[in-house]
């Protein structure tokens, strides 16, 4: 961490140098050209030049034979060009007339023209309050021009001034950058603390979340992910401990019958291997619940999709479970519209999901309840509830009743022979249909399961 800080504010820096030194040798540069041309045009050092050209003008009515003044010898003022060695003060400018067209130029340019931004530069060389003509620095630039030595020590106090303005901005800058890359630094060396507790095995361990900013998000975006690696680790443990519970169960009871069979404590006829059998088909279905959640959890559930319709199907699980509503003396009806929409659905799997909610509900339900399967048209879904009047589940409760050998009813015991998964792999089929599941009171006592499934057009149009 203490590396990407310093890469931070080397980068910076390198971005502060090119910035304030860029600004600082732009503002030196234009202070001195304005300075210059300012000094020249407004601080009367051309007076000489202008007032002869003016009057020149004025009697020759035009600017023909001009360059005559611009040749040595002439009086002067000590004003040369750079680099010429300090001949006529005229070297230095050039003439152009009222229409931007160059009528003398040291560097041998006469007769081009000039923009009106240049003419603009200029120093006005007026007749009667006419313009005539304008005088030029002969370069272009104003700071081709030599100034006084006061004026060349005032330039240089000027860029002096500019360098440590800069230099103090510069330590500024870096004074400010440092603060703000600590105060981004300190949350992901925080982060990075939690997540190398985590790495060890510590999943208690949290990232402290302050402000709303990216970072802010991304250790509050860290704590979710440990917590749900916290929750995935404590479900992971309490599932290792209930199937080795329901394992354990059937299986005593199987190696009790057969060592008891062995040493002759029970006889080896058909009861006793019915019984054993009975307990051995407990653990294939246990075994076949777990390999079914087992590929729902791998994304591997495969279903064989077809536009079905629910009626038939419904009927067919609901008779398929009236021998067992009867003998425990319960009622077990349907009630459905004679038309639904087509769903698009694997037969097989919901005919699961029907087997196991009915299996819960005549199950819990004691003897001369009642249970219900309704099937309502929704338009773009079709809704089944299976309802009972049974001791129902606590609200508080009934989110958790689609977890893994989640059992908080006393009533809804193991005893009662169900493994504790039937709605969780009721859940995985529905949501892998696009649908929804969910339990909800029973008016009156009892519960009520609900599954909905989107009709087989809206299917379609999902899985386009």
């Amino acid at each position: 961490m203490r590396s990407l800080y310093w890469k931070g504010m080397l980068a910076f820096l390198a971005v502060i140098l090119v910035a304030v030194g860029t600004v600082a040798v732009l503002a030196g540069r234009a202070t001195e050209v304005e300075f210059r041309r300012y000094a020249f045009v407004h601080g009367g050092m051309l007076t000489p030049q202008v007032e002869a050209l003016s009057a020149y003008y004025a009697e020759h009515g035009s600017w023909e034979g001009v360059e005559a003044l611009f040749s040595p010898p002439h009086g002067g003022q000590g004003m040369g060009r750079r680099g010429r060695g300090g001949g006529s003060p005229w070297m230095a400018f050039r003439l152009v007339d009222a229409d931007g067209q160059v009528v003398v130029d040291p560097e041998g340019r006469a007769g081009g023209a000039v923009s009106p931004a240049e003419l603009g530069e200029g120093v006005p060389i007026e007749v009667d309050g006419t313009v005539v003509g304008y005088l030029l620095p002969a370069g272009g630039m104003w700071d081709d021009v030599l100034l006084e030595p006061p004026q060349v020590e005032f330039l240089s106090r000027v860029r002096t001034t500019l360098w440590i303005a800069a230099l103090m901005a510069m330590g500024a800058a870096l004074l400010v950058g440092g603060l703000l890359f600590r105060s981004i630094i300190g949350p992901l060396r925080r982060l990075t603390v939690a997540s190398q507790a985590i790495a060890a095995g510590d999943l208690s361990a949290r990232a402290p979340v302050r402000g709303r900013d990216e970072v802010a998000q991304l250790a509050a975006a860290f704590n979710q992910m440990a917590e749900s690696l916290e929750r995935a680790e404590e479900a992971r443990r309490h599932q290792t401990a209930d199937i080795a519970h329901e394992l354990r169960t059937p299986l005593t009871v199987i190696q009790g019958t057969l060592e008891a069979m062995v040493d002759g404590v029970y006889p080896a006829n058909r009861e006793n291997l019915l019984a054993a059998l009975a307990q051995v088909r407990t653990l294939v279905r246990l075994v076949e619940d777990l390999r079914i959640l087992a590929l729902a959890d791998a994304g591997q559930l495969r279903l064989h999709r077809a536009p079905l319709d629910l009626r038939p199907l419904l009927e067919e699980v609901v008779e398929a479970h009236r021998p067992q509503a009867r003998e425990r003396g319960i009622a077990l009806d349907l009630e459905a519209p004679p038309a639904l929409p087509l769903v698009l659905a694997d037969r097989d799997r919901l005919a699961q999901v029907m087997g196991n909610l009915l299996s819960n509900a005549v199950r819990y339900v004691p003897e001369g309840g009642h249970v219900s399967v309704r099937v309502e048209d929704r338009g773009r879904e079709v809704a089944v509830a299976v309802v009972d009047d049974g001791p129902g589940v606590a609200e508080e409760d009934l989110e958790r009743l689609f977890d893994r050998f989640w059992r908080g009813d006393p009533a809804r015991r193991r005893a009662t022979g169900g493994s504790g998964l039937g709605l969780a792999i009721a859940r995985h089929i529905v949501e892998a249909h696009s649908g929804r599941i969910w339990a909800e009171p029973t008016p009156g006592g009892g519960l009520t399961v609900i599954f909905t499934l989107p009709a087989a057009e809206i299917a379609e149009g999902r899985r386009r």
